[in-house]
């Protein structure tokens, strides 16, 4: 029984095959018969064109035969063209005006709009843009000064240098024309050193002489003697000098309380009495001095 079971799927299994070349069979078949009908129908089609091709060409032979209806088809294809030339004008010219329409009524819409929401504050625009541009020039103004005190004094120094210079330079204070120069070919050359002086022989002590030289005896002088001496002469001088010295010292001593200044060496009180005028102390602006107050508008 396996054996027959066996065979019959085997039988069934091949059957299916069949089956399944036969449909694929026929499917082919039945593509190639469209194909086959759809080429045919092309054919046609291309058949069909080429006789209306061959009729239109048939057409145009006999209407060009004529020269007047060449030109009446001339004509008409030039009067077709400024038409279109003319639709198209008038088309671009209604297209400007409506988009330049369309453009003023936005920006009018858009003024509208722009003073109900925020309204225009051109003063204050240009009042901070004042303060700030004031703020910018104050510093560089302060700049500016700081580089012209810096600029003095260099220059300042310079001129200190360029003095001393002058002066300790040829023809100056410290090295005149009169006196020989410290510099250049004229300067004095240095001294070559001398030469030694020669050694002298050294001397022979000579001989000690027999003479002895004997002291004197100084006489004592009696104190009597000495105080009776008159007294120095005085020195000859102006009277001016001695004066001081033979004044009495306390009789130049007096109280500060009891000076009092000389009458007759007070200064005498002036002519004309001097009038001290005190400039007006005004704030300068930012661009200068003000104008006087007379001169401005009210």
């Amino acid at each position: 029984m396996s054996l027959i079971n066996q065979q019959q799927s085997a039988l069934d299994d091949k059957s299916q095959v069949a089956e399944e070349r036969w449909n694929e069979k026929a499917d082919r078949r039945r593509d190639k018969e469209n194909q086959r009908m759809e080429q045919s129908v092309w054919l046609q089609d291309i058949i069909e064109k080429m006789e209306q091709c061959k009729a239109d060409i048939d057409l145009l032979k006999t209407e060009n035969a004529s020269k007047a209806d060449l030109e009446r088809i001339i004509e008409q294809l030039r009067a077709q063209n400024e038409e279109q030339q003319a639709l198209l004008r008038d088309l671009s010219e209604s297209w400007r005006a409506d988009c330049a329409q369309h453009h003023d009524e936005t920006l009018r819409a858009i003024d509208a709009n722009a003073d109900k929401q925020i309204p225009y504050n051109i003063q204050g625009y240009l009042d901070d843009f004042s303060k700030s541009l004031a703020s910018e020039v104050r510093i560089l103004l302060g700049e500016v000064g700081k580089l012209r005190e810096e600029r003095r004094g260099l220059q300042s120094e310079i001129g200190y240098l360029l003095c001393t210079r002058s002066k300790y330079g040829p023809g100056g204070e410290y090295n005149a024309d009169w006196k020989v120069p410290n510099e250049g070919p004229l300067a004095p050359h240095p001294v070559a050193p001398e030469a030694p002086a020669p050694e002298l022989p050294p001397e022979i002590p000579s001989a000690r002489p027999a003479w002895r030289s004997v002291p004197l005896r100084r006489t004592r002088k009696k104190k009597s003697d000495v105080h009776q001496q008159p007294p120095p002469p005085e020195m000859g001088g102006p009277q001016m000098m001695g004066a001081p010295f033979a004044m009495d010292p306390r009789h130049q001593v007096r109280s500060w309380s009891t000076w009092q200044p000389d009458p007759a060496n007070a200064p005498t009180p002036p002519s004309v009495e001097p009038n001290l005028i005190v400039p007006d102390q005004r704030s300068l602006g930012l661009f200068g001095p003000r104008s006087q107050s007379s001169s401005i508008r009210g």
